[in-house]
């Protein structure tokens, strides 16, 4: 509606002169905005400046399912719980009520059913090639440390299954008594024993995020000479407003099945950025010097990257020490989106004002959720870089 709005003033020639967007037209960062000009920038420098933001489409193809695509999501296979709707199962006050169900859920998501795909080996590579900085990651999977990961370059922003707590008591609890208690219906006994419910240290509705995710959040994002966001649709707060957080100087890739996080131009830059809309991505303006989107399944365009880096055999190494995958998966076909000069027919941005639309997606949760978007100014605020933080 207010992108709407600004248009129409723009068109009539009524948009006050200080909102007019005037910014000067950059030097581009990249040699060309696709795989080849991407894979480039990364390897002119040797610096550990790499930050990865990741998504459920990391994790797709080793079984996991996402929350929302129709009829395979997350939120479309619950009926066996008997919710009163989707979300309930990751609410803190629905937990308290009937812990049963999401006891039941974790005993199917617990990390060693499900083994790292090749996107989870890419993010490995780039730490065994001393490039990343830190991977932020909304799953809960446990994926990442399954994948060789150490635990100080994950950022779990969404809390994982790698440690436990007891709500009442605050008392931290070995994540092993709490596996085993969960697998074998034991949560009861586990409860009697803390003095309250336990649960793994997942994020639920009604919860604030990890202390620790906004701290290195400031540090890392400062930094970042590199952004690569991967396999997540960004439109859930506080995590989809971090790609605004990087440096001008920071080039940004997106490795996902669709254009996500688009910049939109018909709101003026001082505007946007009163309202933490700034920054997102420009993949199809002429203004674009620093963005590249590289469409389509996730490992398929890891793999792809990783010959453009001269690191497939390393990719290939560390895939073949995984586990094999939970479920065959179809290989789809690498889009690699460039720059201004992709397709002009292809409609990156929607311009639709109104959610109804984006067919398959759950209902919003809760409005009191740390990580839900309450309205088109939200967005994070992070506080200033500590001298102090490590990396």
């Amino acid at each position: 509606m207010l992108a709407r709005k600004l248009e129409e003033m723009r068109q009539a020639g009524t948009l006050p002169a200080h909102l007019v967007d005037e910014e000067e037209p950059r030097e581009p960062l990249l040699s060309s905005f696709d795989e080849a000009g991407f894979a480039s920038f990364v390897l002119g420098s040797s610096e550990r400046d790499v930050v990865v933001l990741g998504g459920a489409g990391m994790s797709t193809s080793a079984g996991i399912p996402d929350f929302r695509s129709p009829g395979t999501g997350l939120y479309d296979n619950l009926q066996k719980y008997d919710l009163p709707r989707p979300q309930a199962i990751f609410e803190i006050s629905y937990f308290r009520e009937r812990p049963q169900a999401f006891y039941e859920l974790a005993r199917e998501l617990w990390p060693g059913a499900y083994a790292p795909t090749p996107t989870h080996a890419f993010i490995k590579l780039l730490h065994d090639k001393g490039r990343l900085l830190r991977c932020f990651t909304q799953n809960i999977d446990s994926l990442e440390s399954a994948a060789g990961l150490p635990a100080d370059r994950c950022v779990a922003a969404h809390g994982n299954f790698d440690s436990a707590t007891c709500i009442e008591t605050g008392e931290k609890v070995p994540i092993e008594e709490v596996k085993q208690a969960i697998l074998t219906d034991g949560w009861r006994e586990l409860r009697d024993k803390y003095g309250g419910l336990v649960k793994p240290d997942i994020v639920f509705f009604g919860e604030g995020l990890p202390r620790r995710f906004f701290e290195l959040a400031a540090h890392d994002l400062a930094k970042a000479r590199v952004l690569i966001v991967v396999g997540t649709s960004l439109s859930v707060q506080p995590f989809a407003s971090l790609v605004n957080h990087v440096g001008d100087d920071c080039v940004r890739a997106l490795v996902n099945r669709d254009a996500v996080g688009l910049r939109d131009r018909r709101i003026p830059a001082p505007i946007a950025k009163q309202l933490g809309l700034g920054g997102g991505f420009e993949f199809r303006d002429p203004r674009n010097y620093r963005d590249v989107a590289l469409l389509g399944n996730c490992d398929d365009v890891v793999a792809s990257l990783a010959r453009a880096l001269g690191w497939a055999a390393d990719l290939a190494a560390l895939v073949a020490a995984y586990p094999a995958p939970r479920l065959d998966r179809q290989p789809s076909a690498v889009t690699v989106l460039a720059g201004v000069a992709a397709d002009p027919d292809l409609d990156l941005n929607d311009d639709d004002d109104d959610d109804d639309d984006d067919e398959g997606v759950a209902p919003a949760p809760p409005s009191d959720h740390p990580m839900v978007e309450h309205d088109d100014a939200t967005s994070l605020t992070l506080p200033p870089p500590d001298a102090t933080t490590t990396a």
